[in-house]
């Protein structure tokens, strides 16, 4: 019941209030807000929505720990997408679903790993859903060191961003646009890293 760390979708209306969409992530105001698509963001960065499948990408800029600790796994930025409402995980996951543990600021006290199968939000300070919705892992992931799985992301600082997926024939008779390659590919980039990148999707929206 708390919009921080929230990707909100809402219907803004003529008289300056909004409705709310069929399909956002709570249906029960005592679970959760229902402007409420995405939970579990930490610091999303650079949305985009594919305006031919409605789906949604964004780049989620991750804490600055360089390798893992007793707390849980190293930092990593995240290129997310999301086909529909869900929970992407932080503070609890990150990654491809990395548990950190539970942890209780006011005794210092360190208890297990959250389990990725069964989320719990016991915080004391928890307004809303004890059971949490799943986690979903990142499609594309990266630490400050180089990475075994997508090296291409290269190493040092970390700015992830994400979008749009590029669409040929949106620009039909532009002089400037580019090449059919890059028909549906989604395009990312990270100016810390000075790159931008291009990742092919399945046609069910895949990463490949």
């Amino acid at each position: 019941n708390d919009l921080r760390g929230k990707i909100l979708r809402i219907h803004p209306t003529p008289d300056g209030k909004y409705t709310i969409p069929a399909g956002n992530l709570f249906a029960d105001p005592k679970e959760g807000r229902p402007e409420i698509y995405v939970m579990g963001d930490r610091n999303p960065y650079r949305i985009s929505v594919d305006q031919h499948t409605g789906w949604l990408y964004w780049g989620e800029i991750g804490p600055d720990a360089r390798r893992d600790s007793v707390y849980g796994p190293e930092g990593f930025d995240e290129v997310n997408q999301a086909k529909q409402a869900g929970n992407y995980g932080w503070p609890m996951f990150i990654a491809d679903n990395r548990p950190y543990r539970h942890y209780n600021f006011t005794t210092k006290q360190l208890f297990d790993f959250f389990d990725p199968k069964h989320p719990v939000n016991s915080s004391p300070n928890n307004t809303g859903a004890k059971v949490l919705p799943l986690p979903q892992p990142a499609m594309i992931y990266y630490p400050y060191e180089k990475s075994e799985k997508f090296p291409l992301t290269g190493e040092g600082g970390r700015a992830a961003m994400a979008g749009p997926v590029y669409h040929y024939g949106d620009y039909a008779g532009s002089a400037v646009r580019l090449p059919e390659y890059y028909d549906n590919k989604f395009i990312f980039y990270d100016w810390m890293r000075g790159w931008t990148l291009a990742a092919t999707l399945s046609p069910s929206g895949d990463y490949v």
